[in-house]
């Protein structure tokens, strides 16, 4: 079995590139196509890749869950204390359907993504009107996205041997489809159980969990776990695709970019400029608002020529293009929200999201 120094450069980006297209369970397929053997597949998926600095993630299609991603952005009154901010937006990700926050810097605003039943959708709006009248958020502004793109890394563009990017800005290769992973603005009434959640969420928080953990944890015979993993989440399109994805090393940088007022051709220009970016992890869209985002995790030696690459290629709409730096230290992603989903539907109550709120002593003693 070869050791991490003596795998070149180009076999692990072969490598990569077979389990963009197979997945990284599949390990018999993965032997054919790489003609090496199974526990050399197994090797390199849980060691190898974690000494690359390259994770693994699924993209789940929230429509066939019944859910819809929305998009916040918050402002926290300044009079709160920042871990009240962090508690509540964590508080949100058991009650109230928040897959991810990021704490926005300088400005210190949040941005906050949503996987929300759509029939709530007034009900949160009521929700964060109240938070606003208690003080406890000065503003928001919220959208429903109707395309989000995930981008797997691009391995054409790195060196393994040596750790660092390595490309010309100047001649971006184009980007492959199977580095793409589309989910729209569709959604159906969920056809799930509760073990089917159980793993969709398990996969969410550890791409690499086995169905055999999954099966302890649940308490079930695996063979019965199994069937639901194959049957269900696989056979149903629930999990679209795995994504591969770079760490950020020591010097990454979180970047959220924003361009508003965007549609038409213009907007179709601005898409195929971040597919090219090597750093795009995902964009999204929403038609009601006209608001094209964009989360990049890239070098901060980087940031120069990004820019650069914008202003060259969008000369109409590059006086719209807004970024903010995400503070890593204060942003977290969370797996669907298993005690939501009961006797078959989701569930939201407005006074579990509050009941944190009354915490604050000033507000505590008004109530």
């Amino acid at each position: 079995m070869l050791s991490l120094k003596e795998l070149s450069s180009e076999d692990f980006s072969s490598f990569m590139r077979a389990v963009k297209l197979l997945g990284p369970k599949n390990y018999t397929a993965l032997s054919k196509f790489t003609g090496l053997p199974v526990e050399t597949i197994r090797h390199r998926i849980k060691h190898l890749f974690v000494k690359k600095g390259i994770g693994i993630h699924v993209h789940v299609d929230h429509g066939k869950l019944g859910l819809v991603r929305y998009w916040l952005r918050l402002k926290f009154a300044n009079r709160l204390d920042e871990n009240f901010s962090v508690n509540f937006l964590e508080h949100l990700a058991n009650y109230g359907y928040l897959e991810y926050y990021g704490r926005l810097i300088p400005r210190g605003d949040y941005i906050v993504y949503l996987a929300l039943p759509p029939r709530f959708e007034l009900n949160y709006r009521a929700m964060l009107s109240r938070l606003i009248d208690m003080n406890v958020i000065e503003d928001y502004s919220m959208c429903r996205v109707n395309w989000i793109r995930y981008l797997s890394m691009r391995e054409d563009c790195y060196d393994f041997k040596k750790a660092v990017w390595s490309f010309n800005w100047d001649d971006l290769p184009i980007i492959k489809s199977e580095d793409i992973s589309i989910e729209e603005d569709t959604f159906s009434k969920p056809k799930l159980d509760e073990v089917d959640l159980w793993i969709v969420a398990s996969l969410q928080a550890n791409a690499l969990t086995s169905i055999q953990d999954i099966a302890k944890t649940l308490k079930m015979r695996y063979k019965k776990v199994l069937y639901h993993f194959k049957e269900h989440v696989i056979k149903n399109g629930i999990i679209k695709r795995y994504i591969l994805t770079w760490n950020g090393g020591v010097d990454g940088e979180k970047l959220f970019v924003m361009v508003k007022d965007i549609y038409g051709e213009d907007l179709k220009a601005l898409e195929k400029t971040f597919y090219r970016i090597p750093f795009t992890f995902f964009d999204a869209y929403s038609t009601d608002t006209k608001l094209y985002m964009a989360f990049m995790l890239m070098p901060i030696a980087h940031l120069q020529n990004f820019l650069n690459f914008i202003f060259k290629s969008l000369p109409k709409v590059r006086d719209r293009v807004f970024y903010e730096l995400v503070d890593s230290n204060c942003s977290r992603a969370f797996a669907i929200p298993l005690e939501l989903y009961r006797d078959g539907q989701w569930r939201f109550n407005i006074s579990h999201v509050l009941r944190k709120v009354y915490e604050i002593p000033e507000i505590a003693s008004k109530k």
